[in-house]
């Protein structure tokens, strides 16, 4: 298997403070992949990194075997990296359906400005991306909320309109920053089938930030532990759950 995603010795500085220090792991092809660790371990941080909106003060970042530290942040989308955040950053005013045509446009010569104009080839394509855009919003089972405005939406379905979104840019690699927060327990496994189905049905290689242990446990085939910007521990589950270090800074006990 080749690798998606490595991070070599990445390391980021804001002033004295070192906010992720030497942090290396690697994403195989199809990896269900969980970054984990209490608030302000540097999980973010690192996506951070990953999508272009820092640069790492030392060590690198590649993707498909290519460095992209530095890249800026829509250029590392266009070579197939999505992301979804921590704090959902849809567009309140638009439905459903516009929310993820405009993840589209990534893709697309039609820009949202020239599609506005009305000329025949930005109305044919605009045309594609909102089938598209249908198409995705069924994968994450939102059809019957297309039309509604995203504002208007519970907050667990603007969170899985968020991942329909960022497939609109049809990744290679995908970004699940806290995916599972304010979803109920149905939710919750609802959505982990959703994820796999991702990884196995449309060849996604998924890397997630959550708090919520069980939903990560239940997931994730490797995890990667990190507390203060460093790493504390890597492995399956059963290993994380039961790793002295990892209940200490983060657990509590095992789960």
């Amino acid at each position: 298997m080749s690798a998606v995603l490595e991070m070599k010795a990445a390391t980021i500085r804001f002033g004295g403070l070192v906010a992720v220090n030497s942090v290396s792991f690697t994403l195989e092809k199809g990896a269900l992949f969980g970054l984990i660790g209490p608030n302000g371990a540097g999980k973010t941080t690192c996506f951070n990194m990953i999508t272009g909106v820092y640069k790492p003060t030392s060590g690198d970042v590649l993707f498909k075997g290519r460095s992209i530290a530095g890249y800026p942040a829509n250029r590392i989308a266009q070579l197939g990296i999505a992301r979804t955040f921590q704090n959902i950053r849809l567009f309140s005013a638009l439905s459903a359906l516009e929310n993820v045509v405009v993840g589209g446009f990534l893709r697309h010569r039609t820009n949202l400005a020239s599609a506005l104009t009305y000329l025949p080839n930005a109305i044919a394509e605009t045309k594609h991306l909102r089938e598209e855009a249908m198409h995705f919003l069924e994968i994450l089972d939102l059809a019957d909320e297309a039309h509604m405005r995203s504002a208007d939406m519970p907050y667990g379905k603007q969170r899985r309109l968020e991942i329909a979104r960022a497939m609109a840019t049809k990744p290679d690699l995908l970004l699940l920053d806290e995916p599972a927060a304010g979803m109920n327990p149905f939710e919750k496994i609802d959505l982990m089938n959703t994820v796999r189905r991702l990884r196995d049905n449309y060849d996604k290689t998924v890397l997630l930030i959550e708090h919520d242990m069980k939903f990560v446990m239940n997931l994730c085939e490797q995890i990667v532990v990190l507390d203060h910007g460093e790493e504390i521990a890597r492995g399956v589950p059963a290993e994380i759950r039961s790793n002295p270090k990892v209940i200490e800074a983060y657990l509590g006990e095992a789960v």
